[in-house]
């Protein structure tokens, strides 16, 4: 054989074996956010307190940790194993950035049921994050509306809404401190999306400005029409990252502007759902020195939150994500002393106890 066709059947063979070997995949780490580039002191967060910086550096780093190995792993278990390996307060971030590296491990090409089938039903219990991480992904990609709606198109009829979640977050983690104009792209979603896309921005604006509150409340009421929003997503952001602290995310809640407390409060609760279909056991540890008017608070507000999903998915309304939110809110106005602190005693009215203003359908 010839020296130059056997170095070119060498070649063939080398790249054949490195194709079926998946350590291609490497190469893709150039696309990667890198877990030592997310830190509180690169990204110029808003934060003081050593314990919420350490605690944040942790879960950048989990997170970008999950988006890496998803994305560069020559074996998809081996990304999953990272994440299983991370302690349970780091791990839903983990989870976050695997369903993020989902798509671009594909090549970009993304089908709604494999992704369910392959990401969501995995680890259900992280579905949340996991919807939430495909959003960021579209983010991360600078999708425009028309192209943000045809990639949730065929998802879960409510949790498709967390997809515009991690977009929001996205845009005013990262675009937004850069180019003071990014956030008018969340005004281009349509219906509920744009509401759901500034829950995102709420929870984003949460991490960058918990040092500064004052900064961070004006940012919430900046947003207009869509602060209760936002503020909905800093409760959320508060809550899931300080499940073992919540005496101190209850002390910030008592300086939420009055108008947006109920929408803070929702966040809570939507935050410690997450908390608890991750891993009860472990909420059940992190809450265990609370009170135990504040743990039937808790307990309570889980289980309305379940009992409200139930009922719209039944009803299987095109609006259920929004009503799905709205009721608990109601309902949480009504039965739970703020900030998540007792359940009040309520006159019984089964008819009527869930419903809300006229434009706003009940969830009873």
């Amino acid at each position: 054989m010839a020296p130059s066709l056997l170095l070119s059947v060498i070649a063939i063979v080398g790249v054949v074996a490195l194709v079926l070997s998946g350590w291609w995949r490497s190469a893709l780490g150039l696309f990667s956010l890198g877990p030592r580039r997310m830190s509180v002191a690169r990204l110029g967060l808003a934060i003081s307190d050593p314990c919420d910086v350490q605690r944040v550096d942790a879960i950048l780093s989990r997170f970008a940790g999950g988006f890496h190995a998803m994305l560069t792993t020559a074996r998809e278990a081996a990304a999953w194993a990272f994440c299983d390996q991370q302690p349970p307060l780091l791990q839903p971030f983990a989870q976050e950035g695997l369903a993020m590296g989902y798509v671009p491990r594909r090549l970009l090409r993304f089908d709604p049921r494999l992704f369910e089938r392959d990401v969501v039903k995995r680890r259900p219990h992280f579905r949340y994050l996991h919807y939430v991480g495909l959003g960021f992904w579209a983010g991360l990609r600078n999708y425009g509306p028309a192209r943000l709606e045809r990639l949730v198109n065929g998802l879960d009829p409510l949790y498709r809404y967390l997809c515009f979640d991690g977009y929001g977050f996205k845009v005013a983690f990262f675009d937004a401190p850069r180019d003071t104009r990014a956030m008018n792209k969340l005004e281009l979603l349509a219906g509920y999306a744009r509401h759901a896309a500034y829950q995102g921005a709420g929870r984003a604006l949460w991490f960058r400005l918990m040092g500064r509150p004052d900064e961070l409340w004006k940012q919430v009421l900046a947003a207009g029409a869509y602060a209760a929003d936002a503020a909905a997503g800093v409760g959320l952001a508060a809550a899931f990252v300080n499940p073992d602290r919540l005496d101190l995310v209850r002390a910030f809640a008592s300086e939420v502007p009055g108008p947006l407390q109920s929408h803070f409060h929702l966040g809570m609760c939507f935050a410690l759902k997450a908390r608890a279909i991750g891993d009860l056991e472990a909420l059940e540890r992190a809450t265990s020195s609370l009170g135990a008017a504040v743990r039937a608070a808790i307990h309570a507000s889980i289980r309305e939150c379940d009992r409200v999903e139930l009922v719209v998915r039944a009803e299987a309304a095109s609006d259920g994500y929004r009503r799905w939110r709205q009721c608990v809110t109601s309902w949480m106005d009504e039965h739970i002393e703020y900030p998540l602190s007792a359940v009040r005693r309520v006159a019984s009215h089964p008819a009527t106890h869930l419903e809300e203003r006229a434009e706003t359908p009940s969830c009873a």
